[in-house]
């Protein structure tokens, strides 16, 4: 053994010893350079002439080989700078030579003998070189310029943008296309997976002749245009250029006029005087996609000596001249800076304007410095450099430097057309930094005064927000208002795995410099706001300016362009238009369509456009099925709508508009005013829909149109109703139809229930009778007996509550009793879910009692909380004290009351309490939720309703998924497998993405088993397909949506799964699952989709088949991996006392799994359910491992663990005598023999 170890030690030694051997032959060890670049380490070794060899190697494949070429990706020979003094022929016959080496050379070829040729060959080549040289030398002055460039800046050659995409994992590569040019075709565009060099194939392409690269259809490498968004570097151009003429001394917009050769100040209109009804002229238009980039320059007023300011400002002008920005906002800038930009050429000639705020042209004064706001080919309708602050206090600076002047922040804002009717405006801040004193509530004031003011309107802020994600005044501001202004990076990126630190002292030299705490932190932002007339979409979203510039060559000395790393964002917004191709309306029946339809289908012109219809709101907004569409308008509207009952719409007669010769059936009187309660409240919601101010709301069911009154008089007796009908409204529809195509009719794209509680599925009318049928005898139906009595308990809780909390006794406070969970969504389920809300109001009404109590309780959130469960207790207790066995408080994060009534029907309590903070205080509402108006478990729910298209059809996928996984043993968070709310994202969006569109309300009503049973294959297909261990299921994808914050506690960013809630602060809800559970889910969709795919699924009969068979799969538990169980066994002394004991293990069993996984390496299978002992108040709940008892009970870290869980059992503060627990580890088939014994039922005593 001790010769083996020290072979591997010898042979592990070569590759690293090869490796820096080559130093030997190198003029100095800096000409050898090892970076990482992701998975892999990137090598550059700098030869004569300036000449560079690199490649790629993989540290763990070869760590115990040798440095032969046969180990290394991607060799190549290289220009190491702009330097190289090398004519173009020569190296040209340097490439060839090259090339031609390694094609002669074999696997055992080592790097040294290549390297050693090629220096060889540049000797042969120095002194023609030293005579190019010295005949083609530059102009002093110009040579000074570009040299001070730092060799990072220059334009990157397509090989090392093909080995960037190619290494770089966070490209898809799949999405690339590389172009090149055929010397007799011309340019052909390939995928870069097809892509082959001229090395790899006999018909491969020279990496010389790439001219682009584009990613999902955008360009970001142009080798004639010059265009490098990858990398953000372009080839240095040396531009000398100067106008002639001072800095501005008026701040303002300034504009180039190329034919005075000078830049002139414009006139322009103040944000105050803007008046927005008038349209946006084309200059003023936003482009769109808008590239907008924004960046903290540094001012040089601390340790300049340090930081290199000439240097680095030509850099940064030079990063902008390469990307040319549509938008540019800059913070920090000072005259110097200033003078530099105006004298950019590519600045004058691309038609810029630009807006300078005074501040930066006193710079050399007062030491102050300021923003820039530049525009590419467009100008503000109206602009306004408003303080940051309103009050005159100033900013105690605390630093160093004697000189600096202490003066009021100020900001830009601008305002911009989206088209001639909508405008945004785009902010340009700079936050007071922790210099300043009691910074942190100067920028919480700042940012809540911009929230309020700019609420009206669209906008955007941008810049330097100066505090990073664990800086909680500011943060819990920003989760106040996080449903509406939305963090873009934390859109589209997940910050525990891009954290986005643009100030970053652990890597920026210059950060490091200017940094007192040497925290990394995000400092830089932007957040949108956009109201129901606006979306966005973003494209991308990254970090730039992160390389380093050299600033001396002799000590080669590097430094960043600043200490703040630049955003680049590319956004595309998206006016939402009002359009009469859409419509939000009632529906009736498909019973009553053939009565209906007689009428139309002889009288009606738009029969074939339209189905029978009552309008609500029309024209109504465009949705296109975005994130946004939901967050703002049909979430608002599907809220709405819970404060509307259901009810049925009778229809008595036909009547006539006599004006515009329309015949219409009439709904009655009540029926009438209901609707109109419908309209006026989504009407207060969405005004900008009612376009008819003139007339009053009538509604109405077109049946005939006739285009003279002659023509209808005709037809009139030929109008008349058979028989009043009634129909059931339920649901409320949007009706939408494409812009392209006049002659296809209106589809249902949302249907939206009416009510806070969707109707049980037994009381849906399913003309559809097999899957009916199918429902009742796979028993997917709960009961009317329990429904009814779910339905009891409920109001009668809301009853005894709002005897307690009133109008007569609160005046300060409002409250709520709302359901959640499966009862709210009318699938079966075994428990009540309710959320009772307090919420705190302002009032100018006396105080009663209980507002007093309550107002003086309200900065102790726990007496607070223990004071209103104890109402509740006291109340239920008294009230209810014949119907109930018990109720109870729940030791847990949050409030939470269990109450089991004598029926066996268990309610929840979450009780949420909302209290609206003093003004001194960060954020205005405090409680258990992140934004204002959430309310726990409803706002998540209903967006999964909306997001499904059709609530009816989610409950019938939704009740049979969660049927088949209780049955398999894979249902329940507490077991660390999926939760309810698991289940039911994952089926809102297989239904989202399988109903578009929805043709017409008979799709819903006469839904099939064909549809059905095709809807259940594509669940278990999609996610027994889906790469559970390296992808996350969302709703929306990251670009145009969510991701869970890094500040958040870990505990709601854990789990195996990832299945994110749709609403902020975007959670994980797999959170409890492990990786053994996951692969016990994973086995699950697979082993219905291997069910599916083995039996014939062509009838009707196969496909009913097939559905029984998943439901009757049984739970493999323990399944034959499982060799030993932990048995925990559970007494109490009477029914109530063992579920309290339960619940106190069931909220311990977590703790306990992750260290078995975590620091145990076990894998496990977990029981999803508690069993019930042979003894009377027993319980037994087990988890399987796949070693036997000996190995099991050996193993020293699984003992440590499961000593600390049971030592939580001890810290149990109601822990009683009579509570016991016990374990014992029993094999496979002892655990099974003992399932064979009868047990007694299970009785329940008080």
């Amino acid at each position: 053994m001790g010769e083996n170890t020290d072979t591997t030690s010898d042979t592990a030694s070569t590759f690293l010893d090869e490796l820096n051997s080559l130093r030997s032959i190198l003029p100095s060890d800096d000409h050898l350079q090892i970076q990482p670049s992701g998975d892999f380490e990137q090598v550059r070794i700098k030869l004569d002439q300036d000449i560079q060899i690199s490649f790629f190697f993989d540290s763990l494949q070869v760590f115990n080989q040798s440095l032969t070429i046969n180990n290394l990706h991607d060799l190549r020979i290289g220009k190491a700078s702009n330097k190289c003094p090398l004519n173009q022929d020569q190296w040209a016959n340097l490439r060839k030579y090259f090339d031609e080496t390694l094609r002669q050379s074999n696997q055992t070829t080592s790097l040294r003998s290549i390297i050693q040729l090629v220096q060889d060959q540049l000797l042969e080549l120095r002194v023609n070189n030293q005579k190019n040289k010295q005949k083609n030398r530059k102009n002093e002055n110009t040579t000074a310029v570009a040299e001070d460039l730092s060799s990072s800046n220059k334009f990157r050659g397509g090989d090392l943008i093909f080995s960037r995409i190619l290494h770089d994992k966070s490209i898809d590569r799949s999405q690339v296309v590389i172009g090149y040019e055929d010397r007799f075709t011309g340019i052909h565009e390939i995928a870069f997976n097809d892509f082959k060099k001229v090395h790899d194939d006999r018909y491969g392409v020279p990496m010389h002749r790439i001219r682009h690269f584009k990613i999902g259809g955008r360009t970001v490498w142009d080798r004639t245009k010059k265009l490098d968004v990858l990398t953000g570097s372009e080839q240095q151009e040396i531009i000398l250029n100067d106008v002639g003429q001072g800095i501005p001394t008026t701040q303002g917009l300034y504009y180039f006029d190329n034919s005075l050769e000078q830049w002139v100040h414009l006139p322009h209109t103040s944000l105050a005087s803007d008046d927005v009804k008038i349209p946006s002229t084309n200059n003023s238009l936003l482009p769109q996609p808008l590239h907008c980039l924004t960046w903290n320059i540094l001012f040089d007023y601390h340790h300049p000596e340090l930081i290199f300011t000439p240097q680095r400002y030509r850099a940064i002008l030079h990063t902008l001249q390469s990307l040319l920005p549509d938008l540019i906002c800059l913070q920090e800038v000072t005259q110097p800076f200033l003078k530099l930009l105006l004298n950019e050429m590519w600045l004058q000639k691309n038609n810029y304007y630009i807006i300078i705020m005074k501040d930066i042209i006193t710079s050399e004064q007062t030491k102050s410095y300021g923003q820039l706001m530049l525009m590419k080919n467009f100008q503000p309708r109206a602009l306004s450099i408003i303080p940051l602050e309103s009050s005159n206090e100033q900013a105690a600076a605390t630093t160093t430097t004697s000189t600096m002047q202490k003066s009021t922040k100020e900001i830009i804002v601008a305002r911009f057309g989206l088209n001639t009717k909508v405008t945004i405006d785009i902010v340009n801040l700079h936050l007071h930094s922790n210099r300043s004193r009691n910074a942190d509530e100067k920028r919480c004031r700042t940012l809540e005064s911009l929230f309020t003011r700019l609420n009206t309107q669209n906008y955007m802020l941008v810049g330097d927000f100066n505090f990073g994600d664990f800086d909680l005044k500011e943060q819990n501001l920003l989760e106040k208002y996080e449903s509406s202004v939305h963090d873009l990076w934390k859109k589209v990126y997940d910050l525990e795995q891009n954290p986005g630190f643009t100030y970053d002292p652990s890597k920026n030299m210059c950060a490091e410099i200017m940094s007192r705490t040497q925290i990394n932190r995000r400092f830089d932002r932007c957040l949108v706001h956009t109201l129901n007339n606006l979306y966005y979409s973003v494209e991308h979203l990254n970090m730039i300016g992160t390389d380093t510039i050299a600033v001396d060559d002799d000590s080669g000395k590097r430094v960043n362009l600043s200490d703040h790393y630049a955003l680049q964002l590319i956004i595309n917004f998206h006016t939402r238009s009002i359009s009469h191709r859409s419509a939000f309306v009632m529906i009736p029946s498909t019973e009553h369509w053939p009565m209906i339809d007689k009428y139309r289908a002889e009288y009606d012109p738009s029969f074939d456009r339209w189905p029978a219809h009552v309008n609500i709101l029309w024209p109504f907004f465009d949705l296109n099925g975005c994130e946004d569409d939901e967050e703002n308008i049909l979430l608002p509207l599907r809220m709405t709508l819970c404060e509307c009952e259901a009810f049925d719409s009778e229809v008595n007669e036909i009547a006539t508009f006599v004006e515009n010769n329309v015949c219409y059936m009439k709904i009655t009187e009540d029926s009438t005013s209901k609707l109109k309660a419908v309209y006026e409240q989504v009407k207060e919601l969405f005004p900008q829909c009612c376009t008819n101010k003139r007339n009053p709301y009538t509604p109405h069911m077109t049946i005939a149109q006739f285009d003279s009154t002659e023509k209808r008089l005709q037809a009139m007796p030929n109008l008349t109703l058979e028989k009043p009908f009634t129909f059931p409204v339920q649901h409320l529809y949007v009706l939408q139809r494409p812009h392209d195509n006049d002659t296809t009719p209106f589809h249902i794209a949302y249907q939206l229930p009416l009510g806070p509680v969707l109707p049980p599925l037994y009381s849906q009318k399913q003309q559809q009778q097999q899957l009916h049928q199918f429902f009742q005898q796979m028993d997917l139906y709960e009961s009317s007996q329990l429904y009814q009595q779910k339905q009891d308990k409920f109001s009668k809780l809301r009853t005894c509550f709002a005897e307690i909390f009133n109008k007569d006794t609160l005046h300060c406070f409002t409250h709520r009793f709302l359901p959640y969970g499966s009862f709210r969504i009318g699938v079966k389920g075994e428990d009540v879910d309710t959320v009772f809300l307090l919420h705190e109001v302002e009032t100018n009404e006396q105080r009663t009692n209980l507002d007093g109590q309550l107002l003086k309780l309200k900065n102790d959130s726990t007496a607070l909380n223990n004071y209103v469960v104890e109402l509740l207790e006291t109340r239920i207790n008294s009230e209810f004290k014949d119907e109930i066995l018990w109720c109870r408080k729940v030791q847990a994060l949050y409030p939470l009351m269990y109450i089991l009534f004598s029926d066996q029907t268990k309610v929840e309590i979450f009780v949420q309490i909302k209290t609206i903070k003093t003004s001194s205080d960060e954020s205005k509402f405090e409680d258990n939720s992140n934004a204002q108006d959430s309310v726990h478990g409803i706002d998540e729910m209903e967006h999964l309703l909306i997001h499904a298209r059709s609530p009816p059809i989610f409950q019938h996928l939704l009740s049979f998924v969660r049927t088949w996984a209780q049955h398999v043993g894979l249902y329940g968070q507490v077991y660390a497998y999926l939760g309810g709310f698991s289940w039911a994202t994952l089926v809102a969006h297989i239904c989202h993405s399988s109903l578009s569109p929805i043709n017409s309300l008979s799709s819903i009503e006469n839904f099939s088993i064909d549809d059905f049973f095709n809807l259940v294959y594509k669940f278990f297909s999609t996610y027994a397909q889906f790469n559970w261990s390296a992808q996350e299921l969302r709703l929306h994808s990251k670009s145009s949506q969510q991701p869970t914050s890094a500040n958040k506690p870990s505990v709601q960013n854990r789990g195996a799964m990832r299945i994110i809630s749709p609403r902020p602060p975007y959670n994980n809800t797999a959170r409890a699952t492990m990786h053994s559970t996951r692969d016990l889910i994973v086995q699950g969709f697979q082993r219905v989709l291997s069910l599916l795919n083995s039996i014939n699924t062509i009838t009707v009969e196969d496909k009913l088949k097939a559905l029984s068979h998943i439901l009757q799969l049984s739970n493999e538990f323990p399944n034959e991996k499982v060799k030993t169980l932990l048995q925990l066994t559970l007494s109490g002394a009477n029914t109530n006392e063992l579920d309290e004991w339960i619940g106190w293990a069931k909220s311990r069993l977590a703790f306990f799994l992750n260290e078995c996984e975590s620091k145990c390496h076990l894998t496990f299978q977990t029981q999803n359910r508690i069993e019930y002992g042979t003894e009377k108040n027993q319980a037994i709940y087990s988890i399987g491992f796949p070693l036997d008892e000996v190995s099991l009970d050996i193993q020293r870290n699984f003992h440590y663990c499961l000593k600390r869980f049971l030592e939580q059992f001890d810290a149990y503060p109601n822990r009683k005598d009579t509570m016991t627990i016990s374990h014992k580890l029993i094999s496979a088939h002892d655990w099974k023999m003992e399932r064979m014994q009868p047990k007694p039922p299970r009785t329940r005593n008080k």
